[in-house]
């Protein structure tokens, strides 16, 4: 592909920091900010907990009409469209705040715009692979990450905490702050949309999709041989579990920050807990990062990965400590606070690359890379929506104090599947044809070409009884979590509907049961042909999965039925 020559004005360095600088604000504006608004302006921790976790599915889904995007107009109309929409839904949630409704209506306006936003992320994306050459990507990485990050400074922190001057300055109300808030972040919005529109770039597409029948195929194929590595389940584990801990803290642990004195909490303000988390909390976790790249570098992700999990989980403690201290209404100097959330957040800084580098080596090489990445962080972050819905239910249950004891022993998973990470692709040394290395494609041991054809035949039948075992675990992260989360706050007996709904999801389950069992069954006995065939694990971890989510779905049924009957 040969780039366009563009002029001086649209040169990267005019776009890239403004891109990421957009994309950063919504998304964190939506995730973060607003679990700030909703815990100032009175709403309990479960009803904020489980309406965003909800809506952090949208990030998730990305994968399902990325495809779709390139069948239309191109990558830059794509963009702008979206930073004209989000600046109109964040007008709507500042008009909705006086509202009696307001929660159900805001949190309606933020499902839009975080489909929106993570659009935005993926053409986005987009323009800055097919816009610019390798050697300019890799340049600017760093600029990409870090304005990015100043996103989350400006959107989390100095905005909150410069509203919350201007509030007590003049006397405004809770409500009439937090309005000021979203009505700044959409005008930056909007203007980001004006400045792309002449500056920003349009992004090629290298392959325009002509119809739904062929995205659709497209999407399947690559899909497919996803469920075609050896070892697949142990890596799946790994991604599911390794943030496990995280995902019960990551909104929460704020919260408890934001929370009265009296119930438990450090009774900071809206503004306080935003520099905290956005300032101090967001440069200890790039230094960590930062740091934990150089350790991973210098001794290798296999020997790296258990200390990376450990320096991930461990520093949970911190809430343990600040939370016995608010439990025994102490109260905790500002320093000290600021201390042990850095502390946090550095130890998530240089464990998560881990997660990520484990994924890049392992996880995505073959042919289709780039899809097989973004479907294992697809369903790496589906784990943080039920664990941060739960978080909020749990914490109001069990208190603070032993909440976070219960946080560092869901740590002990993530810390064990970091020591029992699968590393399939180590000590293979074998290379594709020059054709193939040209176009960065990697032939791994999974690649037909390297297979049998009574190894395929198991390889494709073990992969079978995989997707029908996932899409059960997806249906108890997506449908039975956002079912659970609609029941709290109900009085009982008027959950039923809900309640029909988890048990129609346990028929459907059911039914995925059945065909895992068929085809893990079928690929035993097609292995008879190749004895020691590397794929009769995945038939076995499909079928250990189908049990794990058996259970689940018995307490789901159970606790559904408390709730709504």
């Amino acid at each position: 592909m040969t780039l366009p020559k563009r002029s001086f004005l649209h040169h990267a360095v005019f776009w890239v920091p403004t891109l990421y600088l957009a994309m950063g604000i919504p998304f964190n504006v939506i995730n973060i900010t607003a679990s700030s608004m909703y815990k100032s302006l009175g709403v309990s921790d479960a009803k904020n907990t489980v309406a965003l976790g909800s809506v952090i599915i949208a990030w998730s889904l990305k994968p399902l009409w990325a495809a779709f995007l390139d069948m239309y107009r191109t990558k830059k109309f794509f963009v702008i469209a979206m930073e004209v929409l989000i600046p109109l839904l964040f007008a709507g949630v500042a008009m909705s705040l006086p509202l009696p409704g307001y929660f159900q209506i805001s949190i309606a306006l933020l499902w839009v715009a975080s489909f929106a936003s993570s659009t935005q992320d993926i053409c986005g994306d987009g323009i800055y692979l097919t816009s610019l050459d390798k050697k300019t990507q890799a340049s600017l990485a760093g600029v990409q990450g870090m304005f990015w990050n100043l996103g989350k400074i400006l959107a989390t922190g100095m905005l909150v905490s410069g509203m919350e001057r201007v509030a007590n300055a003049h006397g405004w109300s809770l409500q009439k702050m937090w309005s000021g808030v979203w009505i700044v972040s959409a005008l930056t919005m909007a203007a980001f949309a004006v400045y792309h529109i002449f500056l920003l770039p349009t992004g090629s597409i290298a392959h325009r999709p002509h119809s739904t029948k062929q995205v659709l195929e497209d999407f399947v194929g690559s899909a497919k041989t996803f469920f075609h590595k050896r070892a697949f389940w142990g890596m799946i584990a790994f991604v599911f579990l390794y943030r496990l801990g995280e995902g019960l803290i990551m909104v929460e642990g704020r919260l408890f920050i934001q929370s009265t004195t009296a119930s438990g909490g450090l009774g900071l303000t809206a503004g306080q807990v935003a520099n905290i988390d956005a300032v101090y909390g967001t440069v200890a976790a790039i230094t960590g990062g930062i740091l934990g790249g150089l350790f991973l570098g210098k001794i290798g992700l296999k020997k790296a990965l258990p200390f990376l999990g450990l320096c991930l989980n461990i520093p949970h403690f911190t809430f343990v400590y600040l939370s016995h201290y608010g439990a025994a209404n102490h109260g905790l100097a500002y320093s000290v606070i600021v201390t042990m959330v850095t502390i946090e957040k550095f130890g998530y800084g240089f464990g998560f690359i881990g997660n990520m580098v484990y994924m890049m080596q392992q996880f995505a090489p073959g042919r289709c890379t780039m899809t097989h990445y973004a479907f294992a962080t697809a369903l790496m972050n589906f784990v943080l929506a039920p664990t941060t819905m739960i978080s909020g239910p749990l914490a109001e249950w069990l208190g603070f104090s032993t909440f976070f004891v219960v946080v560092m022993f869901a740590s002990v998973p993530s810390v064990w599947a970091a020591y029992k990470a699968p590393f399939p692709l180590d000590g293979d040394d074998h290379k594709g044809s020059s054709d193939d290395e040209a176009i960065g494609v990697v032939i791994t041991p999974d690649d037909p070409t390297r297979l049998s054809a009574a190894e395929q035949q198991v390889q494709r039948t073990a992969g079978r009884a995989s997707v029908y075992a996932m899409i059960n675990i997806l249906a108890i992260l997506i449908l039975d979590a956002k079912t659970l989360g609609s029941l709290q706050g109900k009085a009982a007996g008027n959950g039923r509907i809900e309640f029909g709904l988890l048990v129609a999801c346990a028929a459907l389950k059911l039914f995925l049961s059945l065909r895992t069992y068929q085809f893990a069954n079928q690929a035993v006995a097609e292995s008879a042909a190749c004895p020691g065939n590397a794929y009769l694990a995945n038939a076995r971890g499909a079928k250990i999965a189908t049990w794990i989510c058996a259970v689940v779905t018995v307490v789901i049924l159970l606790t559904g039925y408390r709730l709504g009957m």
